[in-house]
Order: C-alpha cells, then structure tokens, then sequence
C-alpha cells in the first residue's frame, strides 16, 4: 500500500513538473520571433514622433520654447494662435504659402506690439504633406517686412518629425527661439532635420 502511494506522488510530481515547463515554453515563445518582426518594431520605435496631434499639444511646445529662451532676448507679449486655413489672404501674408495640401494647422506666435519683427510659425501637418517642399516655400515666400517699418534680421526653418517650425527676427533672438524648438521636438523624440537659414538687408 504505501509502495503504491509514493509510486503515485512520483507520477503527481513528474506530470506537474512536465507541465510547469510546457508553461514555461509557451511563455518564451515570443522570444523566437523571426528577424523581419524585430526589425519592423525597432524601426517603428526608432522612426518617433510625426506630428503634434492638437492646438494644445502645439501651445504646450510653444510654451515649453520660450520657458527655455532668456527673457531678455524675447518680445514683450507674445502670444500664440492659430490661424483659420480658410482665410487664404490672412495666411499667404503671414506664411507667404498659398498652397496648403498636407497642412491640418498653421500657428502664429507673434508680439501684441506690432512694431516688433519677430514671428515664429509652426506647420501641423498629416501624411498628404511634403515637409521639404512646404519648408522651402515658406523661406522662398515668407515677407521679413510685413510690419512695414521693420525687418527681421534673421530666418530659421526646421522639420520636426513632418512638421514645420519658423522663426525669424533679431538674429540672437531668432537662434535661441530655434535651439529651443529643436530641443523641445527632441524631448518629444521627433526626428530633426537640418536648420535652413537666411540672413535679411535692411
């Protein structure tokens, strides 16, 4: 009788046993992935962030540009909007871009005093877009003279993931607006393109 019982919790252990490593196969299965699977979800995750998402999470990289440009160097009130796409005058004086395929918003981050040549623009943009294309016709076509009585010394454009970012004005002011931006598009893992510039006359 007790040969029978410890005959019987051998079998007991030996089948749990057996089983326990089936589980533990199963569990490790996902380790076996082929290299075309691996690759792929690396690539995604080395690939970042496209695009900011909504008027908020553009307001929010504003706000995080200018907490980290030393105030001297920033106009006074500045503020940040975003302009209706279908104003097509309000946007091409601007932007100077009169063909907006690709564009979900365009944000204005200027000085309530109008006499103050600084503006920063940031282009929102979906899959239609070409953020090569829309940068340089933005340098091409922007005025550096649309307050009239004053120039902006400097122009910088970036592509943020397949967004845009623009700034121009005094050149020290326009240089820590971009670093800023550049910055702020790599805390949010935003791949960064090179930095068009350009230098205004007065």
């Amino acid at each position: 009788m007790k040969k029978k019982t410890i005959m019987g919790k051998i079998g007991v252990i030996t089948l749990t046993f057996a089983l326990s490593m089936a589980m533990l196969t199963g569990c490790g299965g996902d380790t076996n992935r082929n290299s075309d699977e691996v690759t792929t979800e690396n690539a995604a995750d080395s690939a970042g962030m496209v695009h900011l998402e909504s008027t908020e999470e553009v307001n929010a990289f504003m706000d995080e540009v200018y907490a980290g440009v030393a105030q001297e160097l920033l106009p006074m009130n500045v503020e940040t909007t975003e302009l209706d796409l279908n104003d097509v005058d309000m946007i091409e004086y601007h932007t100077g871009l009169v063909n907006l395929t690709g564009i979900e918003g365009i944000y204005l981050s200027e000085s309530m005093i109008s006499s103050v040549a600084y503006s920063a623009v940031y282009i929102r943009t979906n899959e239609e877009a070409d953020a090569s294309v829309l940068r340089q016709m933005l340098m091409d076509n922007i005025n550096p003279s649309k307050w009239v009585c004053v120039t902006a010394q400097k122009e910088y454009a970036v592509i943020l993931g397949n967004d845009i970012f623009f700034v121009m004005g005094a050149q020290d002011t326009a240089k820590a607006v971009v670093d800023q931006a550049i910055a702020a598009a790599q805390s949010r893992n935003m791949n960064v393109s090179d930095t068009m510039e350009k230098e205004n006359s007065f």
